[in-house]
């Protein structure tokens, strides 16, 4: 019989062959994900904001969710770059879909009430890579 990690973990590799929108959730969530412990800490309050902000954007369960944040932790750790899940999204959202993102990041640096240098320079590099201007950025913290 198969554990309960097992079962979720193949319900995630299903999730993945079968939607063609799943690379933009896994690289949303991978930007989001990457928030927590760039200032050297990782906050509960991040990892709350990280799963209300993932279940509420992409209408997931409870299992669903911890599935995606677990794959956004091992793909910190891949090889898959920056850069890639940048054009991943270009290609599969709209502008303004990348701006709540933006958004969503400053709810993430915010999370644990304070803000550090490093989060904002991974906002404004992010934000760079989806070709978003400056002043969007900035006006994305009141998104």
């Amino acid at each position: 019989m198969k554990s309960e990690i097992e079962l979720v973990k193949t319900k995630i590799t299903r999730m993945r062959e079968q939607d063609a929108g799943y690379p933009v959730r896994a690289s949303v969530a991978s930007f989001l994900f990457m928030v927590m412990p760039i200032d050297g800490q990782s906050h509960p309050k991040e990892l709350e904001r990280l799963t209300r902000i993932l279940a509420d954007d992409f209408d997931l369960n409870t299992e669903e969710t911890a599935a995606l944040i677990s794959h956004a932790m091992e793909q910190a750790n891949s090889e898959l770059d920056m850069e890639t899940m940048a054009k991943i999204l270009k290609a599969g959202l709209s502008k303004e879909d990348l701006l709540l993102l933006v958004s969503h990041m400053w709810e993430m640096v915010f999370a644990d009430g304070r803000m550090h240098e490093t989060e904002i320079v991974l906002v404004e590099r992010v934000a760079s890579l989806l070709d978003i201007p400056e002043e969007e950025v900035a006006a994305a913290m009141t998104y």
